[in-house]
């Protein structure tokens, strides 16, 4: 059984799509399509001069900010596309079943309202202020890689897929007896249901009646 770590660094993007949704429309300032055209123009006739000024320009770090958010939000679209696309193929059936399960409800909201939200209110458009918001993302990203937090993802929330805890009646998982772990699922997954399951990171799994 292989950790699947492509999936597990999608969903951690794709946690924060919210927030760079949020700083997208926060900082967005008309002018800077045309300062970009400007600045291209400007490049192709006199390269040196163009760095100069875009180096001493105001909008600068907003400008920044705007192609890193929308990067972000391109990546993670992919990602939902990627999550979804996985969930066809790979899964594991060896008659297994969960107990104790519980629904975790306010998964989403609570990442959202711990991690999102502060980070919506800080002052990005300095110098410092990005070099900060830097920083607590590599900090928090690295956090979620280390743990399972990634599974609070709001995106999942709003896209209909359930978080519980749960634990194996009987599985061939060593490591996973007796022990809870986290399924993410769209539909329905009651005590006692044959499940297939495909592993994630950690101790979570995305989880499937096999009907």
């Amino acid at each position: 059984m292989t950790d699947n770590l492509s999936m597990k660094r999608a969903l951690i993007m794709q946690s924060f799509a919210p927030l760079f949704l949020i700083l997208l429309i926060k900082y967005f300032d008309c002018r800077l399509p045309h300062l970009c055209r400007a600045f291209f123009m400007v490049m192709l006739k006199e390269p040196e001069m163009a760095l100069i000024k875009l180096i001493h320009h105001p909008l600068l770090i907003t400008a920044v900010l705007e192609v890193l958010c929308f990067l972000w939000i391109i990546y993670s679209i992919y990602s939902v596309r990627y999550f979804e696309k996985s969930q066809r193929s790979n899964f594991v059936s060896m008659g297994e079943s969960p107990i104790n399960i519980e629904k975790i409800q306010d998964s989403g909201v609570t990442f959202f309202m711990t991690y999102v939200l502060p980070m919506a209110m800080d002052d990005l458009d300095t110098l410092q202020g990005f070099i900060v918001f830097a920083i607590l993302m590599a900090m928090l990203f690295a956090l979620m890689w280390k743990t399972n937090l990634y599974y609070q993802n709001p995106v999942l929330t709003i896209l209909g897929y359930e978080i519980f805890s749960f634990e194996f009646e009987t599985t061939q998982l060593a490591q996973y007896e007796e022990k809870k772990c986290i399924g993410i699922t769209r539909g329905n997954v009651e005590e006692g249901d044959n499940i297939k399951r495909q592993i994630i990171s950690d101790n979570v799994f995305i989880i499937y009646e096999d009907i």
